[in-house]
């Protein structure tokens, strides 16, 4: 099985005139001889501050420079990570700090944040500072004048595919986040999976919209890798860009969560749009309903995929020809070379229950992550003899399709990007007018869940729109994690027997 340091001299020697990236909304493309050759170029350059095995971060949206520098790292033998570009100041000096990486690659419009909230609080020594366009602070390169300095001939390194390729971070529950090891294998074998799955092809032109940060940015990018496939990225969630995109460039396969595609249903000039070169579809990420479903099959294209993924691992799909009525809420079945299992709550891999009855969704596969970088401890207490344990819980019917029920540890998913309570209401609590609070997920159409906060007050004066600006104020939420909605009650909130915080009822409240 090659490493992830091959896949692009793969591509280009078989589809050296074929497509390979491009930015949506400046038209900028290359093919995948020009991509592999700039990419030789920037592992050459990286040759002067790294080492092999040294980490390079990036603070980038998704673009055909990012996606170049990703893959000169990759080439230069080190280990890559792209960093949550809206998270807050404290978590991304965290990660940084716990990274020790040797190179950050930042783009140009989080140049000013990076100079004034990370770059003298950070206690790791980095040795260069890359900026995708024209250097902003002094002690940034340039990429034009960073790629120069390379030779287009590719680095004489050896790569076991036992070695870590890239580290993807994940939500943690009390605010730290996780930074998961993928080894060369597993990336490998996680790109297979979505190749069989999605049955893409080097003739498959896929329109990306998200952000590195999230691990479907890498998920999506390894079949693009192993089967020459051209990817067109779009940095901003527009649904009129993205329509506009899939037309002109004539996109033949769109990955979106269900709220967002229930966005695209629902402007007012979506009928104007011409979508037939689109082949497939995915609506992933969080339930996708019957009216959706119905509405995408009839108006943007009949062949549907749902799947059940995580950064951790791909478990599940299901193609539209299993997506009958009985089944729209299922997430299919297990992928190539998965397993999956339905257990007690907290039990061993082999406490398995009945179909129908609602468990943890443990799963066990070679794409599975490793390691999480530094913390041996969380590592041993997600995997249990290989066997990753969700958090999810669901049910298996009788045929073995897959239905999920929610989370344990109540984590939302807010437009398909996954929002834990713990560190708002950290926040929400510190605020002299607040005695305690509770952050929930509340099922909407245009969030999917929607964030949203049951305060009990100590002052009645207290208002959303002060609450909401002393989020946007604090270091340790991002802007995006903020709750949607507050609902102010002036007696206590519920209570578990044991005296925990009880967001179970406080959910059941808000959904009467």
């Amino acid at each position: 099985m090659p490493p992830l340091t091959d896949l692009s001299r793969i591509a280009a020697e078989g589809n050296p005139n074929r497509d390979a990236f491009a930015d949506g909304e400046d038209d900028r493309c290359v093919t995948w001889s020009e991509f592999d050759i700039e990419s030789n170029q920037a592992a050459s350059a990286f040759g002067s501050y790294v080492g092999q095995g040294d980490r390079i971060a990036f603070i980038c949206d998704a673009s055909v420079d990012h996606v170049t520098l990703w893959n000169g790292g990759i080439k230069a033998g080190c280990v890559v990570s792209n960093l949550h570009v809206k998270s807050s100041p404290n978590v991304m000096r965290s990660c940084i700090d716990r990274l020790h990486p040797s190179v950050i690659v930042l783009d140009k419009q989080y140049s000013e944040f990076f100079k004034e909230q990370i770059y003298t609080e950070i206690t790791t020594g980095v040795d260069a500072v890359v900026s995708t366009g024209e250097p902003q602070a002094p002690y940034e390169i340039g990429m034009s004048t960073f790629l120069n300095r390379g030779s287009d001939q590719p680095p004489d390194i050896q790569v076991g595919e036992g070695e870590i390729a890239t580290i993807l971070w994940t939500s943690g529950t009390t605010g730290k986040p996780k930074g998961w090891c993928l080894t060369h294998r597993s990336a490998v074998m996680r790109g297979m999976k979505l190749v069989s799955a999605l049955n893409i092809s080097r003739t498959t032109r896929r329109i990306q919209t998200l952000s590195p940060s999230f691990a479907a940015w890498f998920t999506g990018t390894m079949p693009a890798l192993l089967t020459g496939a051209a990817t067109c990225f779009l940095q901003d969630w527009d649904p009129e860009t993205y329509l506009r995109v899939i037309e002109e460039e004539e996109q033949t396969m769109a990955t979106l969560v269900p709220s967002m595609w229930r966005e695209i249903l629902n402007l007012p000039s979506f009928e104007k749009y011409d979508l037939g070169s689109l082949e497939r579809i995915t609506a992933a990420g969080e339930r996708l309903d019957t009216t959706t479903l119905q509405r995408l099959e009839t108006e943007v294209c009949d062949r549907i995929y749902n799947a059940f993924a995580a950064t951790e691992v791909m478990a599940t799909s299901l193609s539209n020809k299993e997506m009958d009525d009985k089944r729209v809420e299922s997430v299919g079945k297990s992928t190539i070379t998965t397993e999956v299992r339905i257990i007690q709550e907290g039990g061993e891999p082999t406490d398995t229950i009945p179909p129908n009855q609602t468990g943890e969704i443990i799963v066990k596969a070679p794409d599975s992550v490793s390691w999480a970088w530094g913390d041996t401890e969380k590592t041993q207490e997600a995997f249990v003899d290989g066997w990753w344990y969700s958090g999810d819980l669901g049910y298996q019917d009788e045929d073995g399709y897959i239905y999920l029920q929610g989370r344990s540890d109540f984590m939302i998913l807010s437009k398909g990007i996954k929002v834990y309570p713990v560190p708002i209401e950290e926040v929400l609590n510190s605020h002299p007018k607040v005695t305690q609070s509770a952050v929930v997920g509340v099922e909407d159409n245009e969030y999917g869940e929607k964030v949203t906060a049951v305060i009990q007050r100590a002052d009645a004066d207290l208002s959303s729109e002060e609450l909401d600006e002393w989020c946007l104020e604090s270091d340790n939420i991002a802007r995006f994690e903020r709750p949607r909605e507050y609902n102010f009650v002036d007696r206590p909130l519920p209570r578990t027997a044991t005296n925990k915080l009880d967001r179970a009822s406080v959910q059941e409240s808000l959904n009467r």
